[in-house]
């Protein structure tokens, strides 16, 4: 079975070794005759752990850091004999009291699938809101998105409003003027 390894592709991460850690734990698996796949994240936002590695497990993932190459060997030797590891925090969600006491709206994903993936995506239910505005009109997206509240800060693919208040589509007009033009328009036309 192969083992599954998270870690953080962040720049913060990548700044204190995360490529390097990522490069030692996937050369030490070849050296031990071990099959790992390491999946490279975003970060969580635990800057002061990272390089934070996480194994996937039967209790959940299991967090180990800060990490550096140095140390990537002997994490992976303790993972491997569910021995102990100085480094090691216990499950992630569980264990770490600052990811515990969150509620993750906007970044529930970040540092938990591989941003790149639309399989991690969709298994972490994401693409749902997409697949829905697939099934709808243009005038059922605006009804969607106006009865839901939200607002744009403008020029985000849906405006602000004015005053605060939302914007609306406005209604189509019929044409009700004569299909002939008048002299004051055909006198403004370039091909009169």
């Amino acid at each position: 079975m192969t083992m599954r390894i998270f870690v953080s592709r962040d720049a913060g991460a990548v700044a204190v070794g995360a490529d390097e850690v990522a490069l030692v734990l996937g050369l030490a698996a070849d050296k031990r005759g071990i099959e790992i796949e390491i999946v490279r994240t975003g970060s969580r936002g635990l800057y002061w752990l990272e390089p934070l590695i996480e194994v996937a497990t039967s209790q959940g993932r299991i967090a180990f850091g800060p990490v550096t190459e140095f140390e990537a060997c002997s994490v992976l030797d303790a993972t491997i004999s569910g021995g102990a590891h100085p480094l090691r925090l216990g499950v992630a969600d569980e264990k770490i009291p600052w990811l515990k006491r969150q509620t993750r709206l906007t970044f529930a994903r970040c540092g938990v699938i591989d941003p790149r993936s639309l399989d991690d995506y969709r298994a972490h239910d994401g693409y749902k809101g997409l697949e829905r505005a697939l099934t709808l009109t243009s005038d059922g997206i605006l009804a969607d998105v106006t009865t839901s509240g939200l607002r744009g800060r403008g020029g985000a693919g849906f405006p602000t409003g004015i005053n605060g208040k939302p914007w609306r589509r406005p209604a189509p007009t019929v044409n009700t003027s004569s299909a002939m033009p008048t002299k004051a328009t055909a006198a403004r036309s370039p091909t009169a």
